[in-house]
């Protein structure tokens, strides 16, 4: 007589204890759901290991840097082109011998006023071009006199303190070419000048765009135009323009040929000689890294005397300044480089 009574306690019981699995699944499943969508999980997980992971982590200082690739849409991507991805100074570096050079400006108007230099062994002998990525790192390349090669280094953080740079050598460019100079374009794009069969000369002189992951080694590259038929001898450094509305351009840009300086047109290898000043080095910064909003250009002689000019008439503007002694070699043997403000590019670089 107690067997019905059982056997409908036992049915009620299994109902009861699957209402309570099916609750608590989709409890569970709720709560999954929340931290998904306030994105806590993701933000505490490290991005993708690898050098160019943590190189972009360190010039950008932020995780979510390295991450927006991965959630950017087109219109967020689009919005921030041409920026510069991290804080930009009114700045300028070269390297001579062993010393890895920074030369700091006033905001308010363009003057010296500090040089500080950083020990940089390793690197052979010769003359040094340089220029600096949108992520406010170095790249740099090394002529060296005595083997004729082009050894090309980066410097993911330059130095803030301390006595001493530290660069990751990238290697030996290929194929035999000499770089005399390296350029960033608006877009981010690295440049090297080509300096042919001597750094004298203009034959075999062509401007070339790196297409390869130059920071991992491949320095594979297109040839983007001819210089050896133009007027200019031999371009020893490459920098931005300024428009006549006070502009950065990249395209034409102020190149300099041992003092003399071209308006230069870099896609067409043509430029025209508008001044002169400085030896080896030109670099030109844009208003925003000063307080009244105008570009300033400077140049750099080879005993290191860097001075301010103005890009119309390339009158000296206020006091020159002097940058360290070298034990070997030219004191300015080097190009100019510093931070490029916001642009538009006038390179023509195919999709």
């Amino acid at each position: 007589m107690n067997a019905f009574p059982i056997e409908e306690t036992f049915r009620r019981f299994k109902f009861v204890a699957f209402l309570a699995a099916f609750s608590l699944l989709v409890f569970s499943g709720c709560s999954n759901d929340s931290d998904g969508e306030d994105g806590t999980d993701t933000d505490t997980q490290p991005g993708p290991g690898g050098d160019d992971s943590d190189s972009n982590e360190n010039a950008n200082g932020s995780d979510s840097d390295n991450n927006k690739d991965d959630h950017d849409s087109d219109d967020d991507t689009n919005s921030q082109h041409n920026q510069p991805t991290a804080e930009m100074y009114p700045e300028l570096w070269y390297s001579a011998d062993n010393q890895l050079v920074n030369v700091q400006l006033s905001e308010d108007d363009g003057s010296v006023q500090n040089i500080v230099s950083y020990t940089i062994d390793g690197l052979g002998l010769g003359q040094n071009s340089l220029t600096m990525m949108k992520d406010g790192s170095l790249v740099g390349a090394r002529l060296v006199k005595e083997t004729f090669e082009t050894e090309l280094y980066y410097l993911a953080e330059p130095p803030r303190s301390g006595d001493t740079a530290s660069y990751e050598m990238l290697g030996i460019m290929i194929d035999g070419i000499m770089l005399e100079a390296l350029y960033t374009d608006c877009d981010g794009n690295l440049y090297g000048m080509d300096t042919g069969v001597d750094d004298g000369g203009s034959e075999g002189n062509q401007l070339i765009r790196f297409v390869g992951d130059f920071l991992a080694g491949d320095f594979s590259y297109v040839v983007v135009s001819d210089w050896s038929q133009g007027d200019v001898a031999d371009i020893d450094d490459m920098g931005p323009g300024i428009s006549e509305s006070g502009e950065i351009t990249d395209n034409d840009g102020f190149a300099i040929d041992t003092s003399t300086i071209y308006a230069f047109n870099y896609e067409e290898g043509q430029g025209t000689a508008v001044g002169a000043g400085g030896t080896w080095g030109i670099h030109a910064l844009g208003g925003p890294l000063f307080t009244d909003d105008t570009s300033r250009l400077y140049v750099m002689t080879a005993d290191a005397v860097i001075t301010q000019i103005d890009p119309v008439t390339f009158d000296v503007i206020g006091e020159e300044a002097t940058g360290p002694t070298v034990e070997n070699g030219n004191a300015g043997w080097s190009g100019l480089a510093g931070p490029l403000t916001d642009c538009v590019t006038q390179f023509t670089v195919p999709e």
